[in-house]
């Protein structure tokens, strides 16, 4: 006999296979990235025709103490000569000093090291012995900005600067794992995001999907991901005008690790790696990612999908589980 089979398998049958398609996608995507090639000449499409380079500016500067970074409102660290400067009541505050100004004294106690400077000087003191100083300190807007490596060093703090990154370390480079900045929250409020792309959040195939998501602020970088570091993420342009995630790790793995959008029309943008652009640095892998891409009418019909700009993303994904339970891991966007 011939078995019937009724709608509701017919509809049950139709979105196995739609969720199929979608994780087939994310292995395409994946498997493309195998070819990689470690180059530092940057050239990505702009669109589904052009080719054309990448813009490198310079990133900004970030303060690290404990590799935790320092949090600045406004005033900005500034290279001078190729010393940073910071504004004094930001290490002050940071490596437990106690400031003093008057006019253009600066005066910073911690325990039983007293370190004085002064405006325009190109020497200082440490507990009364007199020292050169390879910037001086100096007045910016009205800000009082002091040589950073100076005053870290002279509290007894080590300082090493990361070209690379752009980072000021000062003291411990111990970087903790992301499970240890990020809460874990339930996944009830991301689901919107997921309606039609329920496969992603059971990217095993066990039959039970995420029940809990990890979340992230961009303050939390720098964080440790499985055996990798990820150092920060900043916006780049093309000589195009498009926009691409650089994202500095040390990632080396030939595969390379995805992102996704979770968009405000509650969409889920898939972002593979660009293939052919990764660059390697010494221990350093840059990976690139496009803010628009023709994966979205792949996925679910977006014949706009070039007009897709990252201040529309809530939350940037970084693909791939880490662990058996495979919870996302969701960055709060820096970008919007």
């Amino acid at each position: 006999m011939n078995k019937v089979i009724e709608n509701g398998q017919i509809d049950a049958i139709y979105k196995r296979i739609s969720t199929m398609k979608k994780r087939l996608l994310l292995l395409v995507s994946v498997v493309s990235a195998l070819s990689v090639s470690m180059t530092s000449t940057v050239h990505a499409a702009d669109g589904p025709y052009s080719i054309s380079k990448l813009i490198h500016t310079p990133l900004p500067i970030e303060v690290l103490v404990n590799a935790r970074k320092i949090t600045f409102a406004d005033a900005r660290p500034v290279n001078e000569n190729g010393s940073v400067l910071v504004p004094v009541r930001v290490v002050s505050d940071n490596l437990g000093g106690k400031l003093s100004l008057v006019g253009k004294d600066i005066t910073i106690v911690k325990g039983d090291r007293t370190i004085k400077l002064t405006i325009g000087a190109k020497t200082a003191t440490v507990n009364g012995k007199v020292l050169a100083l390879n910037a001086p300190a100096n007045a910016v807007n009205g800000r009082t900005y002091v040589p950073l490596r100076f005053v870290s060093e002279a509290f007894g703090e080590s300082v090493e600067w990361d070209s690379m990154n752009q980072f000021v370390w000062i003291g411990s480079k111990d970087i903790p794992k992301f499970e240890d900045v990020a809460k874990l929250v339930d996944i009830k409020p991301f689901l919107p995001y997921y309606k039609g792309s329920e496969g992603m959040l059971d990217p095993y195939w066990t039959g039970t999907k995420a029940t809990k998501a990890y979340v992230l602020e961009y303050k939390d970088f720098p964080f440790q991901l499985n055996s990798s570091y990820y150092y920060r993420w900043d916006l780049i342009k093309s000589e195009g005008g498009s926009t691409y995630i650089r994202s500095s790790t040390t990632q080396k793995g030939s595969m390379g690790t995805g992102l996704f959008f979770l968009s405000n029309d509650k969409k889920y943008r898939n972002r593979g790696e660009l293939t052919g652009v990764r660059e390697s640095i010494g221990e350093y892998r840059i990976h690139y990612y496009k803010e628009a891409s023709i994966s979205d009418q792949d996925d679910f019909g977006d014949t706009n999908y070039m007009n897709f700009k990252l201040n529309n993303a809530d939350y940037i994904g970084i693909s791939g589980a880490v662990d058996t339970k495979a919870f996302p891991i969701l960055v709060k966007n820096p970008f919007n």
